[in-house]
């Protein structure tokens, strides 16, 4: 072998990512976000091990029990390797699964969320610098939202529900955003009739009923988020921004940096506040805009009963007059916004008061 073959087959050798300043490989860690990812780099040498644990944003993809087996369940193999080796693999990793899932069934709570993805910190273990952290919680077969609401407007028939919601927390609710609609599909233009009568813009009491029962709902599904997001907090004591949103895309809870130091202040005083099942809801002071047909030009859609609620602490509402920024900054899909401007656009309002709960 000569000098130079020896020579090229030892830089072919060479790892040259190994060569990179542990600065530049962070700074890709930190790019990759993904906790699960980020979590498999740490069993590939010591040197990755020690810098995962220094990453500073990471996100968190919670997956159901069940994946496991949508996951490795292919249908019935023939011939002798798949019928005596593949088959009896597949049987017994369903089993498990099956087993699994019966006993997280137990542990679901009056919503039928498994406790299993309630308690993330298990999975973020291996990492003791976090300052941002995204949280992706599984979607319900239930959830109306606006991809999929697009979705079943597309069959024959059938026109998708919308309710999407963004909440903001510090050591309690701040504010909530709502937008719902019981229609939401493309539009098709149709002429208008001489002597069609205009729909009325003015809530029934059922359909006011509707929507409040929408609203509850949110805010219980948010304090669960934010009790969450005190469990995350007080186990990692960096984190500086934190969002939990869900598959769905039909809810979103997101603390600030102020939000985080004001809710990690309030646990120092009082020990208690994370053994809570979920934060309590204030009394809140509820604007509500409504619309029984609602056109959105823009993006070509049209919602049926389009609703809009923008919630606020009953003791922080009064002299604020900022719910179009508010709303605005809630939703960013181009329908929501444009939804959220004509919404606010019309004049007329309804204003509800909530106990707490």
């Amino acid at each position: 072998m000569g000098v130079e073959e020896f020579s090229k087959q030892q830089e072919e050798q060479v790892d040259f990512f190994d060569s990179l300043p542990d600065a530049i490989v962070l700074e890709i860690f930190n790019r990759v976000e993904d906790a699960k990812s980020l979590s498999a780099c740490t069993l590939l040498c010591k040197r990755f091990g020690d810098l995962v644990t220094q990453t500073r944003n990471v996100s968190l993809e919670i997956t159901r029990p069940t994946a496991l087996y949508e996951k490795t369940h292919v249908s019935k193999s023939k011939g002798f390797f798949g019928r005596y080796i593949l088959n009896p693999i597949h049987e017994f990793l369903h089993r498990i699964v099956s087993r699994k899932s019966k006993t997280c069934s137990n542990c679901c709570d009056d919503d039928g969320e498994d406790s299993t993805f309630k308690l993330p910190n298990e999975l973020l273990k291996n990492f003791k610098e976090i300052q941002s952290l995204s949280v992706k919680l599984p979607g319900h077969h239930g959830d109306i939202s606006s991809e999929n609401a697009l979705q079943q407007s597309s069959q024959p028939n059938c026109s998708g529900a919308l309710l999407k919601w963004k909440a903001e927390f510090g050591k309690e609710l701040e504010s909530c955003v709502i937008l719902g609609a019981t229609g939401f599909k493309k539009s098709e233009p149709k002429p208008k009739k001489e002597g069609d009568m205009p729909i009325s813009c003015n809530l029934t009491n059922k359909q006011l009923k509707k929507r409040v029962v929408w609203t509850i709902s949110c805010l219980i599904a948010s304090s669960a988020r934010h009790h969450m997001l005190k469990q995350i907090i007080s186990l990692n004591r960096m984190i500086r921004d934190v969002k939990i949103s869900d598959g769905s895309k039909q809810g979103t809870i997101k603390m600030t940096e102020r939000q985080v130091v004001e809710l990690r202040n309030e646990m120092s005083s009082n020990a208690d506040i994370v053994e809570l099942e979920r934060t309590k809801v204030p009394a809140v002071t509820i604007k509500m805009w409504y619309m029984p047909m609602l056109e959105l030009p823009e993006c070509g859609a049209v919602m049926r009963g389009a609703t809009l609620a923008v919630i606020r602490p009953t003791e922080a509402a009064a002299g604020k007059d900022d719910d179009l920024s508010l709303a605005m900054g809630a939703f960013g899909e181009k329908c929501m916004v444009e939804a959220v401007r004509k919404l606010i656009e019309k004049k007329k309002s309804y204003t509800l008061e909530m106990n707490s709960f």
